[in-house]
């Protein structure tokens, strides 16, 4: 009854490792898989096995993997107030996160497999251009919400192109900055 049980188990963290849509969550699901066949093997009686499959599957696999994983670079996007003040702020967020724009953002993440994280920050908007720990810098103005990046970011360049290609369909506008020692420069697209 536990051995079918188990069994069971696995099947299922086996799937939730091939559904997943992040590579972090796969290698997690992968390692509880190696751990249960490690249960297993000691129930049959099979605790050499069981060790192996502990030490390497389970242990050993799953640090190569995370390690391997840690290669692929996630983007931080910031997302900046727009003075609401801070009793509206968890208003703020999920609006924000309701937005078709950061829906599109997260899409665009998701089809490469990049890893992406959203913060808000209580900064202002030159604040967190200068941040060099933020990818995107997104704030909310009357006319919509504009994402500001780094002018020499090919990736953030490459999810321009592609909203724009859109067009009409997405509420999100992009703004381009350069930084240069203490100066902070906004590039104007249609100077180009």
């Amino acid at each position: 009854m536990i051995d079918s049980f188990i069994l069971m188990v696995m099947c299922l963290f086996a799937l939730l490792a091939i559904q997943t849509r992040l590579l972090r969550n796969a290698i997690i699901h992968l390692a509880v898989v190696s751990l249960l066949a490690a249960f297993l093997y000691m129930r049959m009686a099979a605790p050499e096995l069981a060790i192996a499959e502990a030490v390497i599957g389970s242990g050993l696999v799953t640090l190569l993997y995370l390690a391997a994983l840690k290669r692929n670079r996630v983007y931080t996007i910031a997302i900046v107030g727009n003075g609401e003040t801070s009793r509206l702020a968890d208003r703020y967020m999920h609006h924000i996160e309701r937005t078709n724009a950061l829906h599109e953002i997260r899409q665009f993440f998701l089809v490469r497999e990049y890893e992406v994280q959203v913060v808000f920050i209580p900064e202002t908007l030159e604040q967190a251009l200068r941040n060099e720990a933020y990818d995107l810098v997104i704030q909310e103005d009357d006319s919509g919400i504009v994402a500001y990046t780094d002018d020499e970011s090919y990736v953030m360049m490459e999810l321009e192109m592609l909203i724009q290609m859109r067009g009409a369909q997405s509420d999100l506008r992009f703004a381009r900055y350069q930084q240069t020692g203490a100066t902070l420069q906004l590039i104007d697209p249609s100077a180009g």
